[in-house]
């Protein structure tokens, strides 16, 4: 087994003796351990960070192949945690990897938060990762986002005090889960990310079938990889505290021919959305709200049309 100081020599060149041994020490906790959970903890790992609390009840299966990092075909079948712990082990045999390999609770996941350093929600459920970040920011500690669809993507550190992930995502700010997750599913709601088939380039009929029959979102692995890199970057730099990270207000923004930072608020498309999500949500829970969802219906079938032609003309 080789020293710890042989694997990540490399480092060195860039991070001091002392900013090295705060990776080594640094304990982060994942929840979720799927496309972007998994390849930001290999990164992590490979970047010298010692201590992982894993959580995942999933198992891996064909659809995982095109973009999480652990899945291959022996993998099939097999948790994720326990998958991507063995991965972690296998680069540094010191690291120490907790696992959950079970379904938690949000109460159960509250426990774990005041042990680590920085917490990453990256669960499929959104408003299952909301809730974890909300836990986050009542117990004072940092949390990482990485929010992939399609070729587009929002990469930031979210800190205790400041914007929540609502603020820069739109989302209302209900009580419960269980609010949340029945607000994420309302067909009039999901309407709001259309932008994902103009900055994310999903096809038309996928977003339909998104949107009608509950398709996943689509991803590709360059995309999932590329804001997962760049979230394990932000990371490193807040746990070196060798850079000062990327934190809300500010955010990446990612696109298939773009990079750039925004801001909640700022001058830009995505703030423009975001004012326009929040105003319509409002406006759905008056006695314009059935009014509103015709217009809507009729908005939805002009919008489809002209993707539709924009899009076969692209063929």
């Amino acid at each position: 087994m080789y020293p710890y100081g042989e694997l990540f020599s490399r480092n060195y060149g860039i991070f001091s003796e002392t900013q090295q041994e705060r990776l080594r020490r640094a304990k982060v906790l994942i929840v979720g351990c799927g496309g972007i959970g998994g390849v930001v903890a290999i990164i992590l790992a490979r970047s010298g960070v010692g201590h992982f609390t894993l959580v995942e009840f999933d198992g891996y299966d064909a659809t995982n192949m095109n973009r999480q990092i652990a899945c291959f075909q022996e993998t099939l079948g097999r948790n994720k945690a326990d998958v991507i712990g063995d991965q972690i082990k296998r680069i540094n045999p010191e690291a120490e990897v907790e696992i959950h390999n079970r379904l938690l609770n949000h109460a159960e996941i509250a426990q774990l938060i005041p042990k680590v350093d920085l917490v990453f929600p990256a669960a499929d459920d959104f408003a299952f990762s909301i809730c974890v970040f909300r836990d986050a920011k009542r117990l004072s500690k940092p949390a990482l986002l990485v929010v992939p669809a399609g070729t587009w993507a929002n990469v930031a550190i979210v800190p205790p005090r400041g914007p929540s992930v609502e603020d820069m995502q739109g989302v209302p700010k209900l009580p419960t889960y269980e609010a949340l997750k029945k607000m994420l599913s309302i067909r009039r709601y999901k309407f709001g990310t259309y932008f994902y088939t103009l900055f994310g380039d999903w096809r038309i009929d996928y977003y339909r079938d998104f949107i009608e029959k509950d398709l996943p979102p689509t991803q590709i692995c360059p995309s999932v990889w590329l804001c997962s890199a760049l979230g394990a970057l932000e990371t490193v730099k807040f746990l070196t505290g060798k850079w000062k990270p990327v934190t809300l207000p500010r955010y990446w923004f990612i696109t298939k021919n773009r990079i750039s930072v925004n801001r909640i608020n700022g001058l830009n498309m995505q703030a423009f959305l975001v004012r326009q999500r929040k105003l319509l949500w409002f406006i759905f829970q008056t006695r314009l709200g059935p009014g509103l969802e015709s217009l809507q219906g009729i908005w939805w079938r002009v919008f489809y049309r002209a993707m539709k032609h924009r899009q076969e003309r692209a063929r």
